[in-house]
């Protein structure tokens, strides 16, 4: 049985853990980013995209056999990596209170960000494969931080 899309707290979480690694990253004293652009890239552009995943969130209950409830599965309504596209694939309200939520958290409009962003991940991930490229740091991380805020304010208002 499938229940109503609401924010998710253990996708959420999971995308806030992701943030946090790659802030330790970020804020270390005498780090040279340089030499770790690509798991700054990653951790924060994972952590915008399932971010985006926890602001619908639904539980699959198993089936009850013989009065015991079998093991529940946890997912989103929307799947990818293309950081426009999944947020593409919420509902037209959850994408309006999180616009409006980000904004309010960051000063910036959401959508170009995620333009800017919107393959992060799987050029980070990837970056082996291809020979150069760069990355907008300070966007990606403004864009998962004010996701991780907008989807919780959103959600707290559901």
């Amino acid at each position: 049985m499938l229940t109503s899309l609401r924010p998710s707290g253990h996708i959420w979480m999971h995308a806030e853990q992701f943030f946090n690694a790659a802030e330790i990253l970020w804020n270390a004293e005498g780090v040279d980013l340089s030499k770790l652009c690509i798991p700054l890239v990653v951790n924060y552009a994972l952590s915008a995209e399932l971010a985006m995943k926890a602001a619908e969130g639904f539980t699959n209950y198993g089936p009850v056999i013989d009065g015991i409830i079998g093991a529940a599965t946890l997912g989103s309504s929307a799947r990818g990596h293309k950081l426009p596209e999944v947020f593409n694939k919420l509902q037209t309200d959850t994408q309006a209170g999180i616009s409006r939520e980000f904004y309010l958290a960051t000063g910036e409009p959401l959508q170009p960000l995620l333009e800017r962003c919107a393959d992060y991940f799987v050029q980070g991930r990837y970056a082996y494969e291809s020979k150069g490229g760069s990355y907008d740091l300070t966007a990606i991380r403004m864009l998962a931080g004010g996701l991780l805020k907008a989807v919780k304010a959103h959600g707290l208002k559901q």
